[in-house]
């Protein structure tokens, strides 16, 4: 994509903002609500943006809204471009003023031997900045956490999405990826691998938000007898197949980072694992955080 500009005023800039409004509300019509500004004078500033790119940024009309290459590359940038802005912004605040707010965010349990999770450096960047913040976790199921952000009780939350829930939300930004393996204790694990790994007879603790992941890996519909656990959680895995009479799918990192799980051996590794993808994510728009909820997800962000 070749955009022909040398350099961008400040027309250019609200042009840019304006028209990431229309890209986030789903076109023109629906935009009018959140810019305030009428259909004609949306229109004629996503016109004059184009211009002053050279490109064209959506096709509109009758068949409805959708960008083009370049204006999924442009919007890309002007997002880009929104954080840098916003942290120029925080900082200039800075100078005249201390960052203050009480900053709450939701995570999925059992993700505090994740290596590259993000949160903690955050964290204390985000103390760094000021005396006057406080940052308060929430820690428990999705289902639980995504309440809270529906009732304003959280500013953000740190979950796994299915593609059919990352289009109810704002703002999806990924940040890690979790691999999770088939566990079972030691002699239960050789037991099977004697008998050809298969896993008939066996109990399984199955459930969450891979339930159907886990489903297809182990391809249960073949199996004739089998017993399978619903309401599946990471503690409850943990602990059942301890017991030696379960087996779970769990993150490898809490297993290979704790020496009283040295008994849980995984089953077939190169064949029953997947990958869980977490997301920091907002219920509205980024610019309705407070500043200092703002500079906690910048942070995190710029912590990935």
């Amino acid at each position: 994509m070749r955009v022909h500009i040398e350099k961008l005023d400040k027309r250019d800039l609200r042009r840019l903002e304006v028209f990431c409004d229309i890209v986030e509300q789903g076109g023109i019509s629906n935009a009018t609500v959140s810019t305030r500004l009428s259909q004609p004078v949306l229109s004629n500033l996503l016109i004059e943006l184009e211009k002053s790119l050279g490109v064209k940024l959506c096709q509109r009309g009758r068949s409805g809204f959708c960008l083009t290459d370049e204006g999924r590359t442009v919007y890309g940038y002007a997002n880009e471009l929104t954080s840098v802005l916003t942290d120029f912004a925080f900082k200039l605040k800075g100078v005249k003023s201390t960052l203050t707010g009480h900053v709450r965010i939701g995570i999925l349990d059992n993700l505090v031997t994740l290596p590259n999770n993000p949160i903690p450096r955050a964290i204390e960047d985000f103390y760094q900045l000021s005396d006057s913040v406080e940052v308060t976790i929430e820690v428990g199921d999705f289902t639980v956490i995504n309440e809270k952000l529906a009732k304003g009780q959280i500013d953000m939350m740190v979950v796994v999405l299915g593609e059919h829930q990352a289009n109810a939300f704002e703002h999806v930004s990924f940040l890690f990826s979790e691999e999770s393996f088939l566990y079972g204790r030691n002699d239960v694990v050789s037991s099977i691998q004697n008998n050809h790994f298969s896993l008939e007879n066996q109990r399984i603790n199955i459930g969450g938000y891979s339930a159907n992941t886990m489903y297809a890996l182990l391809d249960i519909d073949q199996l004739k007898n089998i017993k399978l656990i619903d309401g599946w959680n990471v503690e409850s895995g943990i602990i059942l197949s301890l017991a030696g009479t379960h087996l779970s799918f769990l993150p490898t990192h809490i297993i290979e980072n704790n020496l009283l799980l040295k008994n849980l051996v995984a089953l077939q590794p190169e064949k029953w694992r997947f990958t869980s993808e977490f997301s920091l994510v907002l219920r509205e728009h980024k610019r309705s955080l407070s500043p200092a909820a703002r500079s906690f997800y910048d942070l995190i962000l710029s912590n990935v």
